[in-house]
């Protein structure tokens, strides 16, 4: 059964629809949506996908407008692909910085990879939280340079900054996931500006990479950018993607922020892709959408919201999360759980050291997904 918005939002307990909703606009966006999507399969092979933080809705309407009207013969002729120049200028633009402040990249990866290998090396250690994203990590490891991990604040689940700021001291990179994945926790603007002045004083020579991938799912009252302080300190920058809350993560399209010779220094380091034509209209389209952003985080966090009452109505803690998955104390090892779902055609978030023997990752799906999605994981938690 197909499951309304107003249903969905009476489900969850948490009020009437309209203290949810920030405008009626939100919710014809929601019917919008809903019919560009039409035929669209919930599933991918059969197996309800909510382990990677992908988008259960995909691109926004007018996104998939402007790729549908892109694919002309013009990709014949696409070398030197059409848009991407002008992705760059309207990221630019958008920021109200310099083209020159501005990278691009086949998704996110390339410039975690990049930085490690630009700043990083023997001498020069990597510090990370555990956990967190580790392609940086990974990154680092395959180098042989020391990984310095800093494990998260157990009772909250929060990033340990002050502990990253003492391990900080002679790095060669600081990696700084805000939100963070997994556990989707954030810190607010005064305790990131914090931490990043004291880095820099404690440790000039210290680059660091502030991971705002999930940054579209909070609030402007939890977090904001930390693009000024890259702004008015070389060696801090910034990396986002529109692989998340833009829907895009087939499209591979992610970019970093930041000072020139920064960004030069990751570029050189790593190869960044070539983003394509279709992917950078997408891009550009997707940016300057923002009506579409407000719906999509709204839309989550109802969402969000229905799947961590369930899991607080069965007993079980959820960290406070800002991002389009959460990171549930289930008090037994992930594995067990995500086998568990699996049987019932649900597949959940990998293990995550030094939590993978009492937390599991579960990334947000679409309102009808989630509420299968809920009644399995209350059977296989009975």
């Amino acid at each position: 059964m197909k499951m309304t918005r107003r249903g969905f939002v009476g489900t969850i307990g948490l009020g009437s629809a309209a203290g949810l909703l920030s405008s009626a606009g939100l919710t014809n966006r929601n019917a919008n949506a809903a019919s560009s999507y039409e035929g669209d399969p919930a599933y991918d092979g059969g197996i309800m996908q909510l382990n990677q933080n992908e988008s259960a809705r995909g691109p926004g309407p007018k996104t998939m407008e402007a790729i549908r009207s892109h694919v002309t013969k013009r990709l014949g002729r696409g070398y030197a692909p059409d848009h991407v120049n002008e992705l760059q200028a309207t990221l630019a633009e958008g920021y109200g910085i310099s083209t020159d402040n501005v990278i691009l990249a086949t998704g996110s990866g390339p410039l975690l990879r990049g930085a490690a290998r630009a700043f990083c090396s023997e001498n020069k250690p990597l510090v990370t939280a555990g956990p967190t994203y580790t392609t940086a990590e990974q990154t680092a490891r395959q180098m042989g340079v020391e990984i310095r991990s800093v494990v998260v604040d157990s009772s909250d689940m929060g990033i340990n900054l002050d502990g990253m700021a003492e391990a900080a001291v002679g790095a060669g990179l600081v990696y700084f996931c805000n939100p963070n994945n997994p556990t989707g926790t954030v810190h607010s603007p005064e305790a990131v500006e914090s931490f990043i002045r004291r880095v820099q004083r404690e440790s000039p020579n210290t680059k660091m990479l502030i991971d705002e991938a999930y940054i579209n799912y909070a609030a402007d009252e939890v977090m904001q950018t930390a693009l000024p302080l890259a702004l008015e300190f070389e060696n801090v920058f910034i990396t986002r993607s529109f692989s998340k809350a833009h829907g895009m993560a087939g499209l591979r399209v992610g970019y970093a922020l930041g000072q020139e010779q920064t960004l030069d220094a990751v570029s050189g380091a790593w190869g960044m892709g070539d983003v394509n034509m279709l992917s950078a209209i997408a891009a550009i389209t997707a940016f300057k959408d923002k009506e579409h952003i407000d719906w999509e985080r709204q839309e989550n966090a109802e969402i969000r919201a229905f799947v961590v009452a369930a899991f607080n109505d069965m007993g079980y803690e959820v960290a406070n999360s800002h991002t389009n998955h959460i990171f549930v104390n289930l008090g037994k090892p992930a594995k067990e759980f995500r086998d568990a779902c699996l049987e019932n055609k649900i597949l959940v978030g990998r293990d995550f050291p030094p939590f993978e023997q009492t937390h599991c990752r579960i990334s947000m799906g679409s309102r009808e997904e989630m509420q299968k999605a809920v009644e399995v994981f209350r059977k296989v938690l009975a």
